[in-house]
């Protein structure tokens, strides 16, 4: 009898924990993916991008008042991650570059309003007081 009230016990106890493991399974599957637009008052696109489980991820764009892009950069899960480029309120390129778990890395180049490349910054070397502002730098996260 106890032989039987053991393996019962243990078959119960073997059920819910596949139940509580498919149940964790289920939420890593579940993304709730959502399409965000955002307009300035007189109905220009203010920034529009795909928010996957209320956190930014993929390509977001962001636009000046007089709708000229402003910014497009790539997140991952809610940090900047991959190829960004920034512009100026005329439409030409500001800086381009990458980023990393949320941080500007590697080569960032950076225009003149005219146009013409101004500087090639590479954040592997080390920068001056100047170029840290001109990349809008932030400290690293502890």
């Amino acid at each position: 009898m106890k032989k039987i009230v053991f393996i019962l016990l243990s078959l119960t106890i073997f059920a819910c924990n596949n139940s509580v493991e498919e149940n964790k399974k289920q939420e890593v599957l579940e993304r709730k993916v959502e399409q965000v637009v955002e307009r300035y008052s007189n109905g220009i696109k203010k920034m529009e991008g795909e928010t996957v489980n209320g956190k930014r991820h993929g390509m977001w764009k962001y636009y000046y008042a007089n709708g000229f892009l402003w910014s497009e950069g790539e997140f991952w899960y809610g940090e900047r991650k991959g190829y960004s480029i920034i512009y100026y309120n005329t439409g030409k390129k500001q800086m381009e570059g990458s980023y990393e778990n949320d941080l500007k890395v590697g080569k960032w180049k950076l225009w003149n309003p005219d146009g013409s490349l101004n500087k090639i910054i590479d954040l592997d070397q080390m920068l001056t007081s100047a170029d840290s502002v001109k990349l809008e730098l932030k400290p690293a996260k502890n």
